[in-house]
């Protein structure tokens, strides 16, 4: 079912340089400051994003599941396999560009993620919404617990106080449906069990986290094209390669749901409520 050994090996090293590359562009254009939100203009140092994706990666690598994670699409033949993975990568792209050359107005931005990450998917039958669901997950909750409750007590320890409105009930909502839901079900459980399957754990999770990355610098700008993609890249796409080896690892669709759900709604801003 993998692809030959050198067209993997070509998309981790590609990987790896995205990332060196995008490090070393921040640092010389001495931006290691960077916006982490598109609801402020705030910036914080590189190193206080890094840290807690890297302690739950960290707890996640001293866990490991009890047993390997399935392959939903280990009997798949491989052409076709093939094909519906790099159809969902355009899809990605196909986003990415749409916000970066047309804006990132909140209209746009929910058009375009409707039409590219979920009915166009759905629509050529690359994928099924209920694919994921069918995974075993009642024994895969408790290893990966850790690794996310890591993650959230490092984030809420690094957070300052929660000083920006509160989002009234339905926007919390509608932002959970269409980020941590729409995002993970598109991006890890459809995109990256595919690259996977094809192409191995790390240059997927890598491919992912970057096209996952990509345009959010259209919503988080700083400053020059370069350095809003190797700023999304070092913040976004950081958080991406915690969030996807959690699934590679575990496939537990409702823990990574959760997660992200309490990164864009995070625990700080539940406590303001109070």
């Amino acid at each position: 079912m993998r692809a030959p050994t050198r067209v993997a090996t070509a998309l981790l090293l590609a990987g790896i340089t995205a990332y060196a590359a995008a490090l070393a562009t921040l640092v010389l254009t001495g931006n290691t400051a960077i916006r982490y939100s598109a609801d402020t203009d705030a910036t914080r140092p590189l190193w206080i994003l890094w840290l807690p994706p890297l302690v739950g990666l960290a707890a996640a690598v001293l866990i490991p599941p009890r047993t390997p994670a399935p392959d939903p699409f280990a009997d798949t033949p491989p052409r076709t396999l093939t094909r519906t993975t790099w159809l969902l990568t355009a899809a990605a792209l196909s986003f990415t560009l749409g916000m970066h050359l047309t804006g990132a107005t909140d209209l746009w931005f929910l058009s375009l993620k409707l039409l590219l990450l979920l009915a166009f998917p759905l629509a050529l039958h690359l994928v099924t919404w209920r694919e994921w669901t069918r995974l075993p997950t009642r024994s895969r909750w408790f290893r990966p617990t850790p690794a996310v409750l890591a993650y959230i007590l490092t984030v809420t320890a690094l957070s300052p106080t929660w000083t920006a409105p509160i989002p009234d009930p339905l926007t919390i909502l509608v932002v959970f449906l269409l980020n941590a839901v729409l995002e993970e079900v598109f991006y890890r459980f459809w995109l990256q069990t595919r690259l996977e399957s094809r192409y191995g754990r790390w240059p997927a999770i890598l491919l992912t986290s970057l096209l996952w990355s990509s345009w959010h610098a259209a919503i988080h700008p700083i400053s020059t094209l370069p350095v809003n993609l190797a700023a999304a890249t070092l913040n976004t796409g950081i958080t991406g390669l915690f969030l996807g080896f959690l699934w590679s690892r575990h496939r537990n669709p409702w823990l990574l749901i959760l997660t992200h759900a309490l990164i864009n709604a995070p625990v700080m801003m539940f406590a303001a409520m109070l």
